[in-house]
């Protein structure tokens, strides 16, 4: 009888055969813990399946799944579903995993009895051969006050490739939501945080992000449009979990920061009561909110939040001051 390995890695993988070559020898270089890696070749057209099957022929770790093209959301589900090991973790096809990434995670997991366990992580720009370490800032380590961050768009705590997953936290199914192309990361660690009991960071870096002319983030159009789904996903998870209230400024920041980024302060407030108003106001419970917030709820909803804003941000110019957590 076969054991039961101590990870799952899920490997989704479309026409990587470019980039696949050091994520493979990355993995197999992984010794401890038991693991195994759970490929999906989700359709591709070049070398990448051929590349995939041969290196399973090597590797007895190594299972291989080739489907039709269904998105990388569908393909880490299905990894989800085929995956055995008491933790989950994902690498995508064009990164890396540092020599003892996964013995580092394990331990930590292990040691510290947390359900989800993340590290920093290093950006490297292949064309440029540029190295960026990518570290924490100081977090309460409390999977609520790490939700907070989530909304946010943290630059750690969104992504799923630099962490290790107690797979009970997906016994409930929680999955990838597959309408969603940008964000969907953060969308299940959203998830993930809001049911973990304990979770804990490692400072080391054990993961290697990849960044070249074909990524996804490096052919972003129409910022705001196209972040739309992640938020709409993103404000029915709060809602289903009777806690958009708890994070109402985190959530109406953050729509606000992701037009802005695209139009500017001028052109959002211009258009916040009839675009992004309702997307915030949405399903709140009044006597929910925390006392905080109840005034930037009644200038929200009484569409003053325009002239409200833009005088905090003419605010901040002067002193310096940040308008609450807003990245």
């Amino acid at each position: 009888m076969a054991l039961t390995p101590d990870i799952s890695i899920i490997v989704p993988c479309y026409n990587e055969e470019r980039y696949l070559k050091t994520c493979l020898e990355s993995l197999a270089a992984q010794k401890m813990p038991s693991i195994e890696m759970i490929f999906i070749d989700d359709g591709s057209t070049d070398g990448t399946g051929a590349i995939l099957d041969q290196f399973a022929l090597r590797e007895a770790r190594a299972t291989v799944v080739h489907v039709p093209n269904e998105g990388v959301s569908a393909a880490r589900n299905r990894g989800i579903q085929m995956s055995t090991g008491k933790y989950i973790a994902f690498v995508d096809a064009d990164d890396a995993l540092e020599g003892n990434a996964l013995s580092i995670l394990y331990r930590t997991a292990i040691r510290s009895e947390a359900q989800i366990v993340s590290a920093n992580h290093t950006l490297f720009d292949i064309e440029r051969g540029n190295r960026v370490p990518i570290e924490i800032e100081p977090v309460v380590q409390q999977p609520m006050e790490i939700v907070r961050e989530i909304i946010h768009m943290h630059r750690i705590y969104n992504n799923i490739w630099n962490k290790l997953y107690d797979r009970e936290l997906f016994t409930d199914g929680p999955r990838l939501d597959e309408r969603v192309r940008i964000g969907e990361d953060a969308l299940l660690n959203l998830q993930l945080y809001l049911h973990a009991k304990t979770v804990t960071h490692v400072n080391e870096r054990t993961y290697v992000y990849r960044i070249h002319s074909g990524s996804a983030m490096s052919n972003i159009e129409n910022y705001t449009e196209a972040h739309m789904p992640m938020l709409k996903s993103m404000e029915e998870i709060l809602l289903s979990e009777s806690v958009k209230e708890l994070y109402f400024r985190d959530f109406l920041q953050s729509a606000v920061w992701i037009d802005e980024k695209e139009h500017g302060i001028r052109d959002t407030m211009s258009r916040f009561n009839e675009s992004i108003r309702s997307l915030v106001l949405h399903g709140i419970r009044k006597e929910k909110i925390p006392v905080r917030d109840r005034r930037l709820y009644r200038i929200i909803e009484a569409g003053l939040f325009p002239v409200f804003y833009k005088c905090i941000r003419a605010g901040e110019k002067i002193t310096g001051k940040r308008w609450g957590i807003r990245r």
